[in-house]
């Protein structure tokens, strides 16, 4: 028996778990559901909803945060130190602070929704941008959230810059990073980590290929 992520065919809100298991060797499968196939599922989910982590006994993990942190415990990519825990969690929060900020415009109809993604760009998100874009450029020699190791929080960054600049939010552009150069050169530190490396080598169709290295 193995892990099970249940989620949708694309990165998402599953991604971060995908890598911690990879990365640490876990065997795992994926259980993709579409639009018309969930509805039958959604009353086997904890909360109605995905990701969900299947455990190898058959019971489920529900909460995209809980699933992350126990898949990078299981990987050694969840710092053991209290304060870089908290260290990995504050950037973490801090990345989906600025992610948050789009929600509401994929409920827009899509000639507004580019528009509305633009603005978010030149007011608040320009902001977050430039508090993360600080953030990793004082990590120091090491250039990790957490220390002197990979961890999650580092995954997590790398995944939302990723999937940001991937062509899959209409109005905002693939050269977005460019405008922020500490962060631009983050996530292709992330993308050329051995372990992302070679996940993305063997998943690197459609949206994926912009979380490769030197793709931002």
């Amino acid at each position: 028996m193995s892990y099970k992520v249940h989620y949708f065919d694309f990165p998402g809100r599953a991604e971060v778990a995908r890598l911690c298991l990879s990365i640490g060797g876990i065997p795992y499968d994926d259980v993709f559901y579409t639009q018309a196939t969930f509805p039958e599922a959604k009353p086997k989910m904890p909360f109605g909803q995905v990701p969900v982590l299947e455990l190898p006994d058959g019971k489920m993990l529900a909460q995209s945060g809980a699933i992350e942190r126990y898949t990078a415990k299981l990987a050694g990519l969840y710092p053991e130190d209290p304060l870089k825990a908290a260290r990995a969690d504050e950037a973490v929060f801090l990345m989906a602070d600025f992610m948050d900020l789009f929600n509401p415009a994929f409920y827009l109809p899509a000639e507004e929704r580019a528009k509305a993604r633009q603005e978010i760009l030149a007011g608040k998100g320009k902001d977050k941008l430039q508090l993360l874009n600080k953030h990793v450029s004082n990590l120091g020699e090491d250039g990790y959230v957490a220390g002197d190791k990979l961890s999650f929080a580092d995954l997590g960054i790398f995944t939302s810059l990723s999937a940001i600049i991937s062509g899959v939010y209409d109005g905002i552009p693939p050269t977005l990073l460019d405008d922020y150069p500490a962060l631009k050169a983050f996530r292709n530190k992330i993308a050329n980590e051995p372990g992302v490396k070679a996940y993305y080598e063997k998943h690197g169709e459609g949206i994926r290929a912009a979380f490769k290295p030197d793709s931002a």
